[in-house]
């Protein structure tokens, strides 16, 4: 029988394929690889995405030649990495060697959680306020200790799943030393767009540390073996806020860079918020001006984080031309405070600007041409035949001085880089000429079309 049983395992050896794992026993966080191997010329291996529903990191395929008794085989390996979290069971897996399918050994691993207070690893997540209100600024804190007795070559963060809220990283702080341990703080800012209750899944950091092993010509070398550390995972109960999706203190100011413009110029407005909350919600301001065209850039948003809370500024430019006198109308801003725990309003004061109509510099054009004209027909009683030919030619040549002074020249379409600027040019020209009141409205509908 045992005879037989040798000749099963070198036959299984020689022809079939055979599954094991680096690690039948582990603490929680530490890696497992799988190694498929089989012995054969054309070998196939099964696609694997996941070892008993834990994802797999990375794979890796080797090859060498091995002589068993005498024979020399070409065999393959399939290394495949996963992080078990509980101890799970591998059922068996089919490899095809030179055409045959061939099934492996079930395999176990017995994952056992880690002892948090004899680690030389730690993380936990910290909140300040398990009840918040929506759009809130919630400062979130994740605590990494280490040993220092262990030489860490890299660490790599992971945050928790996050998808109902929007994340800002905080301010960075050095790390400290706390009897035999360094400890690393890492702040950042969550602002929960949906209420409800809701439980902040595990973080992690991939921990990599040297170790010293020796090759195949008993060299010392160094190892960098990773190992992952998990955190704590906690609630949030997130009360739903109504009225406003703005949630913190903000300003709110208007103001524009003249009071009174000709019919052909622009007056520029720029709108700021300033203050702490969250400014990613803050959304684009429109203006209603009526018979005004209105050019607006796209806002400026900039926040910095505090070891407390994200202050932020808003901005967002205007440029508007009429032909008549307008108003730019009251803008608000409509947030929820937290200290008062009240909603509040905050608005601009409207802003009168008055337009100077070029109508009027052609009338004052006019009568002075009909000043002139007097005086020639003052002149052509007075004087004789040479005296009033003389007079008509002082008149007309004055006539041509003044209106070639105070005419509209032809507009001349020059080049230039985009529509935005072309447009600003021909709004200073509207009225001139049909041609430029047609290439205004052929670039407004491009551009707001």
């Amino acid at each position: 029988m045992k005879f037989i049983g040798s000749i099963f395992f070198l036959i299984s050896s020689l022809f079939g394929a055979e599954a094991t794992l680096s690690k039948e026993s582990i603490v929680a966080g530490e890696r497992v690889v799988l190694v498929l191997s089989a012995n054969g010329t054309d070998v196939k291996f099964p696609e694997i995405t996941n070892v008993g529903g834990f994802k797999i990191i990375s794979t890796e395929t080797r090859q060498n030649k091995k002589n068993i008794n005498g024979t020399v085989t070409n065999s393959l390996e399939k290394h495949y990495t996963f992080l078990p979290l509980k101890s799970i069971e591998i059922s068996s897996y089919e490899v095809e060697v030179d055409g045959k399918k061939k099934l492996t050994k079930p395999l176990h691993v017995e994952v056992q959680q880690a002892n948090t207070t004899n680690s030389p690893f730690s993380l936990e997540i910290k909140i300040k306020n398990s009840e918040v209100m929506q759009f809130e600024t919630v400062p979130i804190e994740f605590i990494f200790k280490r040993d220092k007795n262990y030489q860490v070559q890299e660490l790599r963060f992971s945050l928790p799943k996050l998808d109902d809220f929007w994340v800002k990283e905080g301010k960075k702080s050095k790390a400290e030393t706390e009897g035999n341990f360094i400890i690393h703080k890492m702040n950042f800012f969550i602002f929960p767009q949906k209420s409800g209750d809701f439980e902040i899944s595990q973080a992690s950091i991939n921990v990599g540390t040297v170790s010293k092993s020796r090759d195949i010509f008993n060299m010392l070398t160094n190892q960098l073996n990773w190992k992952t550390i998990f955190s704590n995972t906690i609630s949030l109960h997130v009360k739903e806020l109504e009225g406003t999706n703005l949630n913190g203190n903000f300003n709110i100011s208007l103001h524009v860079d003249r009071r009174e413009i000709e019919e052909d110029k622009g007056v520029n407005a720029t709108l700021k918020i300033t203050g702490n909350g969250n400014f990613d919600d803050i959304e684009a301001y429109e203006l209603d001006i009526n018979e005004a065209n209105i050019y607006s850039d796209k806002p400026l948003v900039k926040s910095q984080a505090t070891l407390v809370n994200v202050k932020g500024e808003f901005t967002q430019k205007f440029s508007i031309s009429s032909k008549k006198d307008f108003i730019i109308p009251a803008l608000n801003i409509v947030y929820y405070d937290g200290k008062s725990k009240k909603i509040v309003t905050k608005n601009t004061e409207p802003i009168a600007i008055k337009v100077n109509s070029i109508a009027q510099e052609s009338v004052v054009v006019k009568e002075a041409i009909k000043e002139v004209a007097k005086e020639e027909i003052v002149i052509k009683k007075q004087s004789g035949n040479t005296k009033l030919i003389f007079a008509f030619m002082i008149g007309v040549f004055v006539t041509f001085f003044i209106m070639k002074i105070f005419s509209k020249k032809k507009y001349k379409l020059p080049k230039f880089k985009d529509d935005r600027e072309h447009l600003k040019a021909l709004l200073k020209k509207r009225g001139e000429s049909e041609e430029i009141n047609k290439k205004i409205k052929e670039i407004e509908d491009k551009l707001y079309s």
